[in-house]
């Protein structure tokens, strides 16, 4: 089989892609607590301590107390919160203390001027916002651990869609090289047979790659012998529902139309042909002279049972490019079918002996 004659065999067809997902980037982490549920536990705490200081100290409300007890609720809500709790319970007890100085008629004079000259509330002050820093701290800390751990997490789930879709396309990949494999090594069968030099063997390997590239139901190699018959000399598939193998003397309207033109033909192509259904009940759905350099026609390779949907100009010029190889080892007419083989039912084709002139073989279908 030469190289240098060119093919559109499509023996792998296009790689699947694996799909890559960018991965977002995290978004900021939300607070821990909402601002809501600060407020609301601090109005809580500030109301008891309220309470709490005007049923013991009626007179000043804790102010003479150092430091005031009020303190121990803002350091508790400072280390539980952080900056938030510090000044969201500091404003809270402030807030409600003075709405409770009011309300039992307190001057806020007074009980300001006492609180602000005491060095223990001072100092509780002091330690109140330590604790809320520490505290915002630890707090910031947390919130990025979270956010990277969100991160990490998308991009592990992220990472598992892609190793599934890697590990399917490394399984289409594999069985696509499988099938490349067992391609190869049927083309290499093929070419090998073909270029032996057994016209039979030839014949055969001419039509198992023609029936592979098509995915026909049968098809037959014909060769002219020297009276200008067509025998056959390859089949292989069911040709009929009645019959398993063709005749030897075959001639169809697609098989005499390819022979007389020299050139593939398609049973739909022809005259007085309706449909596919029509072309395929009585002849080859396709067939292809089998011709020398010389262009002279050495026989015809047909094809029954083709897909409709493989019908195609490219596909008939692939069975045309195979009949061209199959024709290098046909360059004899000298063929004849021995009928008297043997146990295996199949005709023995082997070449003919000489034949005395003007003895036309029995059985001889000629063109006319």
């Amino acid at each position: 089989m030469s190289t240098a004659e060119g093919s559109t065999l499509d023996v792998v067809g296009a790689l699947p892609r694996a799909t890559i997902i960018a991965v977002p980037h995290a978004a900021a982490g939300a607070p821990l607590v909402s601002t809501s549920v600060i407020a609301r536990e601090a109005v809580v705490v500030a109301i008891l301590v309220a309470g709490l200081t005007a049923f013991a100290a009626p007179r000043d409300l804790g102010a003479g107390l150092a430091p005031h007890p009020g303190w121990a609720a803002v350091i508790l809500l400072s280390a539980r919160y952080g900056s938030r709790g510090f000044g969201i319970a500091l404003a809270a007890l402030c807030g409600t203390l003075a709405l409770t100085a009011i309300a039992t008629g307190l001057a806020l004079g007074p009980l300001l001027a006492v609180a602000g000259k005491s060095l223990p509330d001072l100092t509780a002050l002091a330690v109140s916002v330590l604790v809320a820093w520490i505290s915002s701290a630890h707090e910031r800390r947390i919130a990025d651990l979270s956010a990277r751990t969100a991160e990490l997490a998308q991009k592990s789930t992220d990472n598992d869609i892609i190793v599934a879709e890697l590990a399917d396309a490394a399984m289409a990949l594999r069985a696509r090289g499988d099938r490349l494999d067992h391609s190869l090594t049927f083309i290499r069968d093929v070419a090998a047979r073909l270029e032996g030099g057994d016209r039979l063997v030839a014949s055969q390997a001419a039509l198992d790659l023609a029936i592979a590239r098509t995915g026909s139901r049968a098809g037959v190699v014909q060769l002219v012998d020297a009276r200008g018959r067509l025998r056959t000399v390859a089949s292989l598939g069911a040709w009929t529902l009645l019959r398993a193998r063709p005749p030897d003397l075959l001639l169809d309207r697609t098989i005499k139309a390819a022979f007389e033109s020299a050139a593939p033909v398609r049973a739909i192509d022809l005259p007085d042909v309706a449909g596919v259904a029509e072309a395929g009940r009585d002849q080859s759905d396709v067939a292809a002279p089998i011709t020398d350099d010389g262009g002279e026609v050495r026989g015809v390779l047909a094809l029954r049972g083709v897909p409709a949907d493989s019908l195609s100009h490219a596909l008939v010029h692939d069975i045309g490019l195979i009949a061209r190889w199959c024709a290098k080892a046909n360059g004899s007419r000298d063929l004849a079918i021995n009928q008297t083989a043997p146990a295996t039912g199949e005709p023995d084709r082997r070449p003919a002996p000489p034949r005395a002139e003007g003895i036309p073989p029995s059985g001889s279908q000629r063109f006319n």
